[in-house]
């Protein structure tokens, strides 16, 4: 379903379900964080719906969960204020991430031209929302930029990711949700 308008990046609070059919294949995004073939099966046959709240205006909560039997659900804290944080995260160990505001210039160039800025739509002050991280042993690291774009005709909350890893690896992707409440 697509996002309601008073969805914004100011406002994410609710369920947002992964639409599959036109998303990236999110295995090979997995494989390249080190991911073993089973979590990746089990994630790939799997529902996933983030259960997003907003404790501030600028903090996220972002709590995972795949409807496939033992794969644990995952909660991500996001304070857009740039400071480097780590944790300990079920899937990837001890990672690292900082997020905050940035330009659709920065994001674009973050991204390497997966961001085409003509379908996407920025905050009030034309900003979106970059997440980026990645292993503390520096096996593999990630940027993610949050945003709607527009999709097929219709209103979608995306994630673009770009992951690569130590050995040169790269993988791009995108991961449009559906709004379900």
């Amino acid at each position: 379903m697509a996002a309601p308008s008073d969805k914004t990046l100011a406002d994410l609070a609710g369920k947002w379900k992964l639409n599959k059919s036109l998303s990236a294949d999110v295995a090979a995004i997995l494989a390249l964080q080190g991911t073993s073939i089973l979590i990746r099966k089990a994630i790939g046959s799997a529902s996933v719906t983030l259960t997003i709240s907003q404790p501030h205006s600028d903090e996220y909560r972002i709590a995972q969960t795949a409807t496939a039997a033992s794969i644990p659900g995952t909660t991500e804290q996001y304070i857009l204020d740039g400071e480097w944080r780590t944790n300990k995260d079920a899937f990837f160990g001890e990672v690292k991430g900082r997020s905050q505001w940035t330009s659709l210039d920065d994001a674009k160039a973050k991204v390497e031209g997966q961001i085409d800025g003509s379908r996407w739509e920025a905050s009030d002050d034309g900003k979106l929302i970059l997440a980026e991280g990645g292993s503390t042993d520096g096996k593999w690291e990630a940027f993610r930029i949050w945003g709607f774009e527009e999709i097929g005709g219709e209103r979608r909350y995306t994630q673009t990711v770009k992951v690569w890893n130590k050995e040169g690896e790269q993988v791009n992707g995108k991961m449009v949700y559906d709004f379900v409440g």
